[in-house]
C-alpha cells in the first residue's frame, strides 16, 4: 500500500464515529447540525489533498518550483562566470541570456535551457557548465554523465532505469532526487544514436518515466549542456565566412561532422563553439591556476613575473591538442620546487620570478609566517 493511501478499516471506523456524532448532535442541538457538516467536508477535501500531494510527490510530479525559478537572477553572475572562465566571454554572453529567458518563462513542459558546447578539447566546455552551476544552484552537484560510457543500444537502460530494475537509472534517478539541476552529458558525440533518441523529451523538458519505478521525472527545472569535440573545424570556418548566419547554419554544418540527427540537434536552443584559447587566455588561466596552487598551502602569491607566465605558456603549447587540459601539470613542474622552499621557510606571501638561465622559478621575496 502507498504511503499515502489511507487504510479502508480505518475509514469505515471513521464513518461509524461520524455518523453516531451526528446523530446525537441532531438529538441535542439540531441547530448546529450544518457546522458539523462543514467541518466534515473541510475535512475530507484537506484529507483529500494531503492523500494526492502524497502520491504526486511519490510520482516525482510536482518537484520543480517554477515561481521561485521565475525570481532568480542568473545574468548578475555572468561577470563572476567569465572571470573564472576565461577566453570564453561570448559564449557566456549567449548562454546566460538564454538561461535567464528560461527561468523567466519557467513553466512545466519545456527546459530551463539545452546549450550543445563545440570545440576541441581543453577549451573550458565542462568548466563553464560546472560554473553555471555553481551560479545557478552553489549548494548543488551538476549531474555530469560520461557520454562514452553509453555506446551500446541497451545503455539507454542506465540513464533512464530498466524494467524491473532495482535502481532508477542515473539521469532519471538524480532528477528524481532534486528536480532542479544543471545537467552536464559529456562528450555526447560518443554515445550510441539508439540513446540519444531516448534524450529527446528529457531536453524538451517534458516528462520522463524512469523506467525502474515508473515514476514520472520532470525535467522542466533543469538546465541541459551536451560537449562535443567533433564538428569544430567546419563550425569554426562558418562563423569565420558568415558570422551572422552561424546560428541559423550551424546545425546543418555540424550534421556532416559529428554525425548527429538534425532531429537530435533541434533540441538544442543554442550550439556554441568554444574555440581554442589565445595565448592571453592561457596566461590568465595559468595565473589563476598558480595562485590556487599556492592558496591551498595557505600561501598567497603578491607577485608573478610576466615572464614566467610567458614560460608556462610554451610548456602548455607542447600540449596543444590538448587545450589547457595539460596546464596544471606544467604548473606542478614550475611551482612544486618553489613551493617546498616557501614551505621550509614557514611563508605566508610570496613574490615568483623567473631566472633565464635556469629556465625555472624564482622567489623574490618570502614574508615569514608570524610566530
Amino acid at each position: 500500500m502507498k504511503s499515502g493511501s489511507t487504510h479502508p478499516l480505518f475509514i469505515m471506523m471513521a464513518v461509524v464515529a461520524l455518523g453516531g456524532a451526528l446523530l446525537t448532535v441532531h438529538q441535542r442541538a439540531p441547530e448546529l447540525l450544518p457546522w458539523v457538516f462543514a467541518a466534515a467536508a473541510a475535512g475530507m477535501i484537506w484529507r483529500f489533498w494531503a492523500v494526492s500531494r502524497d502520491d504526486a510527490a511519490a510520482r516525482g510530479e510536482g518537484q520543480v518550483d517554477h515561481e521561485a525559478l521565475r525570481r532568480m537572477r542568473l545574468r548578475d553572475y555572468a561577470p563572476w562566470i567569465k572571470e573564472n572562465v576565461r577566453g570564453q566571454d561570448a559564449a557566456v554572453d549567449l548562454i546566460v541570456p538564454a538561461i535567464q529567458r528560461g527561468l523567466e518563462l519557467a513553466r512545466p513542459g519545456r527546459s530551463l535551457g539545452s546549450f550543445l558546447l563545440v570545440g576541441p578539447t581543453g577549451t573550458g566546455k565542462t568548466f563553464l557548465a560546472q560554473m553555471t552551476a555553481m551560479a545557478l544552484w552553489p549548494e548543488k552537484e551538476p549531474v555530469i554523465l560520461r557520454m562514452n560510457q553509453y555506446k551500446d543500444p541497451q545503455d539507454l537502460q542506465g540513464l533512464l532505469g530498466a524494467l524491473g530494475g532495482a535502481d532508477t537509472g542515473s539521469l532519471t534517478g538524480a532528477v528524481l532526487e532534486d528536480a532542479m539541476r544543471v545537467v552536464l552529458l559529456d562528450e555526447i558525440d560518443k554515445c550510441h544514436p539508439d540513446v540519444l533518441h531516448g534524450l529527446f523529451e528529457a531536453l524538451d523538458g517534458g516528462r520522463v518515466r524512469d523506467r525502474s519505478t515508473s515514476k514520472l521525472v520532470d525535467f522542466s527545472g533543469c538546465v541541459f549542456f551536451a560537449t562535443c569535440n567533433a564538428g569544430a573545424e567546419r563550425l569554426r570556418a562558418l562563423k569565420a565566412a558568415d558570422p551572422k548566419s552561424f546560428a541559423a547554419k550551424s546545425r546543418d554544418a555540424l550534421v556532416k561532422d559529428s554525425g548527429f540527427e538534425k532531429a537530435f540537434l533541434a533540441r538544442f536552443g543554442e550550439i556554441v563553439l568554444m574555440d581554442a584559447l589565445a595565448p592571453i587566455h592561457v596566461a590568465e588561466i595559468a595565473c589563476l591556476q598558480i595562485a590556487k596552487q599556492w592558496r591551498e598551502q595557505g600561501i598567497e602569491v603578491a607577485y608573478l613575473s610576466p615572464e614566467l607566465l610567458a614560460r608556462a605558456v610554451a610548456l602548455n603549447a607542447e600540449f596543444g591538442e590538448y587545450g589547457v587540459r595539460q596546464l596544471a601539470r606544467c604548473l606542478r613542474r614550475l611551482m612544486d620546487p618553489l613551493l617546498e622552499e616557501a614551505r621550509q621557510k614557514g611563508t605566508s606571501e610570496v613574490s615568483l620570478g623567473y631566472d633565464r638561465a635556469t629556465q625555472a622559478g624564482t622567489l623574490l621575496l618570502a614574508r615569514e609566517r608570524p610566530a
